[in-house]
């Protein structure tokens, strides 16, 4: 499976896990990876990206939120209404020996996007960080 094969897959799992996406039109993109039309005049932009493989999930999710933070400005000037992003992981009980949910509920996590959301995919759930 390719990086775009597997992002619409996780697109598709994130938006049958969540109650609260937005109706809309989903249609792949390149920067961002997704564009959420909900009607001719506005948009969301969507990046994904994969949760990095560290010792520690919480510093692979602050990697990952340093790193998708310094392309936002690429982002900004195309006109949605929203920027979310969406760090993916496999399966982050089975990584996480600590209750990892408690710690990013209690950390102040500092982003530009509108939200940032961690989605495992094992167990189909999304924690909302920002």
């Amino acid at each position: 499976m390719n990086q775009k094969e597997e992002e619409k897959l996780v697109m598709e799992y994130f938006r049958e896990a969540w109650n609260g996406f937005p109706k809309g039109k989903l249609v792949p993109s390149e920067s961002p990876d997704f564009i959420l039309k909900l009607n001719p005049k506005k948009s969301f932009g969507i990046e994904l990206t994969r949760l990095p493989e560290l010792e520690s999930p919480f510093d692979a999710l602050i990697m990952a939120l340093k790193k998708k933070e310094q392309k936002i400005y690429l982002y900004k000037g195309q006109g949605f209404i929203k920027i979310w992003l969406i760090i993916y992981t496999d399966d982050l009980v089975k990584t996480s020996p600590y209750n990892f949910s408690n710690k990013i509920r209690n950390f102040e996590f500092q982003s530009s996007f509108d939200a940032v959301f961690l989605f495992d995919l094992f167990a189909k759930k999304e924690y909302l960080i920002k």
